[in-house]
């Protein structure tokens, strides 16, 4: 099995239709670290799919998606101000 990576992905859409349907997506993927900002451990073939579900739901000419892989050095050096961030860590078995 290959090693997640994390990425930072965003987006914006002048729809709130489209904006929802994007946050649904994300928020099963990754954690929100701001409004429309998520990270997101991902294989790469978890990568590779997400990406073409974005591509499939947003307007190209109307909506913006970013994506940022971040490699683990970097991870390691990532600093944060203000208050804290949930995370995406299960205490409870899955079933």
């Amino acid at each position: 099995m290959e090693r997640e990576q994390l990425w930072v992905i965003a987006y914006d859409s002048p729809s709130n239709k489209r904006r929802r349907k994007l946050a649904k997506l994300l928020e099963g993927h990754g954690v929100r670290v701001q409004w429309s900002v998520f990270e997101c451990r991902l294989r790469p073939e978890e990568a590779g799919l997400l990406k073409q579900r974005l591509a499939r739901l947003i307007q190209h000419d109307a909506d913006s998606v970013r994506l940022w892989p971040l490699p683990a050095a970097s991870c390691a050096r990532t600093g944060h101000l203000g208050r804290p961030v949930a995370t995406a860590e299960w205490s409870d078995p899955v079933i």
